[in-house]
């Protein structure tokens, strides 16, 4: 297994990097209100985007088995305000030192054994070079069930010496429902993967 970091990804490399990362996500089409899940157009845009560099992982016959997008141009990521983190940090913003990692997905069989940490540690080779900072979108249901900002911490902190993860900002999606007079109140909860419901597709994937 070897991690290629690639400013363009290869036309021969396309579609099975889009079949990847559709299995890798898949799930988050039904387990996040917000969307997580590129369309096949903005992920080819992605792809072929100079500005994002893209963190392959192929195993020994050149297949894909980790895929991973992170930049300093913050302006090439959508849905995000890159005059947040200019406000917030304006000495790293302005040197081009805070990294915002679009996704990374990483199988998790016996073909992606360590692929997750492999990609990880190599993208923080750039940001220890210039004593950056690194964002990460997570939904909060893989921090609840996969606890991955505390796993992406002990990845990193490993890489670098030490990792601190601080939450910078989070957005919540309330129901509000009106239940008739002498019903119950239905407790709050939230529902998983369903076994007999999965998504159309979907793999058992590390992602982000």
């Amino acid at each position: 297994m070897r991690v290629e970091v690639m400013p363009e990804l290869p036309a021969d490399l396309l579609d099975e990097s889009w079949e990847f990362y559709l299995h890798c996500f898949n799930d988050l089409r039904v387990l996040a209100a917000n969307r997580h899940l590129l369309y096949r157009e903005e992920f080819d845009d992605l792809m072929s985007d100079e500005r994002v560099p893209k963190y392959v992982a192929l195993d020994a016959d050149g297949g894909v088995i980790g895929l991973a997008a992170m930049t300093t141009d913050l302006d090439a990521i959508s849905l995000i305000s890159p005059e947040y983190f200019e406000y917030h940090w304006p000495e790293l913003f302005r040197e081009n030192r805070i990294f915002y990692v679009s996704f990374v997905g990483a199988d998790r069989g016996t073909r992606g054994s360590g692929v997750f940490i492999a990609l990880l540690r190599r993208m923080y080779q750039p940001i220890g070079e210039v004593d950056g900072k690194v964002v990460v979108d997570i939904c909060s249901y893989n921090e609840d069930r996969h606890s991955l900002p505390r796993m992406i911490s002990i990845i990193l902190g490993r890489a670098a010496g030490r990792a601190q993860p601080t939450r910078v900002d989070a957005q919540s999606f309330w129901l509000y429902e009106f239940p008739k007079a002498g019903l119950p109140v239905r407790r709050e909860e939230r529902r998983g993967l369903q076994r007999d419901r999965r998504v159309s597709g979907s793999t058992e994937r590390r992602r982000v």
